[in-house]
């Protein structure tokens, strides 16, 4: 599906982060000791990049931003949101979650570059994504 407004990349994001949060829930309960604390944390890391992204569309939204844009597809982020039957399985889903996230918010980062602080906030997110990756990568 194409992302063709701010509105619907934010949507994007937003539900992206609901569905991280809640895979990363389920993982944790597969998981102990480090690996438990880690996916957990990046539930509640998820949680708070959504209330980040709904807080930035609330903002943003009054400037009402009807800026057409192309080039984002929904198709070049899908991954599953499954934990996967056991936690390695659960883990490399993760990896991939991780790397379409960060891929997303670097691409949407640069088709809002008229919004400096929304780009910001999107590059951040972005190299997060990238961190959660390596520290999940660890584990495989």
């Amino acid at each position: 599906m194409e992302l063709g407004t701010f509105g619907a990349i934010l949507k994007y994001a937003i539900d992206a982060e609901d569905a991280a949060t809640n895979f990363y829930a389920k993982l944790s309960e597969k998981a102990d000791g480090e690996s438990k604390a880690l996916l957990s944390g990046m539930s509640g890391a998820s949680k708070k990049s959504k209330q980040t992204l709904e807080r930035i569309r609330r903002m943003e939204m009054q400037e009402m931003i009807l800026e057409a844009i192309t080039g984002l597809d929904t198709v070049n982020y899908e991954c599953e949101y499954e934990a996967g039957g056991d936690l390695k399985e659960g883990v490399k889903n993760a990896v991939a979650i991780e790397n379409a996230a960060a891929k997303f918010y670097a691409d949407a980062a640069v088709k809002l570059g008229f919004l400096g602080n929304t780009k910001n906030v999107l590059i951040k997110m972005g190299k997060e994504r990238e961190e959660r990756s390596k520290k999940l990568q660890a584990f495989l």
